[in-house]
């Protein structure tokens, strides 16, 4: 019902720009080199006349120069930056699938009815919730236009950023967002389930039926959005985003396909490292437990023989391994990578009643969750490092108090929040007169400290194109972008 008088505003205010006889007054706009983009971006509006000069001048002439923060964090993004299972024990632990089942029970009417249009299950829907926001507890702090507009001026000649930057301008300019609400990630991305301006314009639904999308306070809205944009970028219902599989090691060690490598889900027939099931049953590839591959087909009547899928182990033949299918592409190209594909796809399995994932990671210090984070935290405050919150987060003030102790126990220095450290220290009774008083603890969905994430396995790349919202102080995940 919405969308329909959405175009017709849209339409509307681009009609009308492109009638006005004289340009509106230009107000003073920010000095220096910021100032000079500023300038440059309002000379596009004639490229953009959804929007009126009005309210390019009116947002734009206090805005904030948040270049450095945009470029320190997209160096720093968790997803690529913590070992992987730490990653996931960080974000499908108990407390977030518990809650994310109440949200279940709860949503049950919208989210079948977003089922029924969107052919996106509920359990996939409630897990990017949870994953992005912890539920909606965790809001962006920045203005979500100077966070678009510095984004464009880091790269003006990203067309992709510009109509974020316009976007965002479009949304206030029509009252669909509210000015004190409009606040985000660094990169831009607003709401419960963290989107882009541009993408919320082209996806916005409303679940609710208020008759107008709201994704900053409608738990349906979020969702139904959520799910309209999964099934723009190529879900399919009945077919699970992946299932665990054991394969023989030579097979990993050729077909391996991380991060950008699975782009042949997305394609048709299976190419390059992709593969049918009937391939892939061929090759020794079998259900973790020994299962044939088409025995599936019993839970998900779209996975056959002729399927497409991809082989997954992000830890390599020594760790474990999926076949991940076009949906589990769909969850990547929400964010873009494997760290947060896993999580989303093993979130909804677990909110499902599926089991949990067999097969170990490859580590003699497995990560922990964020009780047990919480309770490591607890752990050195006791021990006299007064500046650690505790929030179940990682950031430089724990990571520097974790070096400490692991030089005192003649452990490497490496400031990773893992299960060695935390059985180690609570193994031992604190330091004499080192406590810093009763440990005020801190709720788990607060801001945590600035991201400064635990050593990696690997860097991360150049984004291909607009990340939502990774890791700032107060967004744990990145989310949809834009292509």
């Amino acid at each position: 019902m919405f969308r329909p008088l959405l175009l017709r505003r849209w339409s509307a205010a681009c009609a009308a720009a492109s009638m006005l006889a004289l340009p509106a007054p230009v107000l003073p706009q920010p000095a220096g080199d910021f100032g000079r983009c500023v300038s440059a971006l309002r000379a596009e509006l004639k490229r953009h006349p959804e929007v009126r000069s009005e309210t390019f001048d009116t947002y734009t002439r206090t805005a904030q120069d948040l270049r450095a923060d945009v470029e320190r964090f997209t160096a720093t993004q968790p997803e690529f930056k913590l070992f992987i299972w730490d990653y996931l024990m960080r974000r499908v632990d108990g407390q977030r699938i518990a809650e994310g089942r109440e949200m279940l029970a709860r949503e049950s009417a919208a989210l079948a009815s977003i089922h029924a249009r969107h052919g996106v299950d509920g359990a996939t829907a409630v897990a990017v919730f949870g994953i992005e926001t912890d539920y909606g507890r965790v809001r962006g702090r920045y203005p979500v236009v100077d966070a678009t507009l510095s984004r464009a001026c880091l790269n003006l000649a990203s067309n992709e950023r510009k109509n974020h930057f316009f976007a965002a301008l479009w949304l206030l300019q029509e009252g669909l967002v509210k000015p004190d609400e409009f606040r985000g990630s660094w990169a831009g991305a607003f709401g419960k389930t963290q989107f882009m301006p541009g993408t919320f314009t082209r996806y916005m639904d409303d679940g609710d039926g208020s008759g107008a999308p709201d994704i900053v306070n409608s738990v349906p809205d979020a969702l139904a959005t959520t799910a309209r944009y999964l099934n723009g970028l190529g879900w399919l219902d009945g077919l699970p985003w992946g299932v665990e599989v054991r394969a023989p090691r030579t097979v990993v060690e050729a077909l391996n396909a991380p991060e950008g490598e699975h782009g042949c889900l997305a394609v048709a027939p299976a190419a390059a490292r992709c593969r049918t099931v009937e391939q892939w049953a061929t090759f020794g590839v079998q259900g973790v437990d020994g299962q044939a591959l088409a025995d599936y087909t019993a839970a998900w009547p779209r996975w056959n023989g002729g399927t497409t899928a991809a082989l997954l182990a992000p830890a390599g033949p020594d760790g474990p391994a999926w076949l991940v299918t076009p949906n589990y592409q769909a969850i990547w190209r929400y964010n873009r990578a494997d760290a947060y594909g896993l999580a989303i796809g093993l979130l909804a399995d677990a909110l499902r009643g599926a089991p949990p994932q067999r097969v170990a990671w490859p580590t003699d210090d497995a990560g922990i969750s964020r009780a047990e984070f919480r309770e490591l935290q607890s752990l050195l405050l006791q021990r006299g490092h007064c500046g650690v919150s505790v929030d179940g987060s990682e950031g430089p003030l724990t990571s520097a108090a974790i070096k400490v102790e692991e030089a005192r126990l003649g452990l490497a220095e490496t400031g990773r929040a893992g299960a060695r450290i935390l059985r180690l220290l609570k193994g031992e009774a604190p330091a004499s007169g080192g406590a810093c008083g009763p440990a005020a603890s801190t709720p788990a969905a607060s801001a945590p400290e600035p991201a400064a994430p635990a050593s990696a396995p690997q860097a991360p790349p150049e984004p291909a194109s607009a990340p939502a919202s990774a890791p700032e102080p107060s967004l744990p995940a990145s989310s949809a972008r834009s292509e």
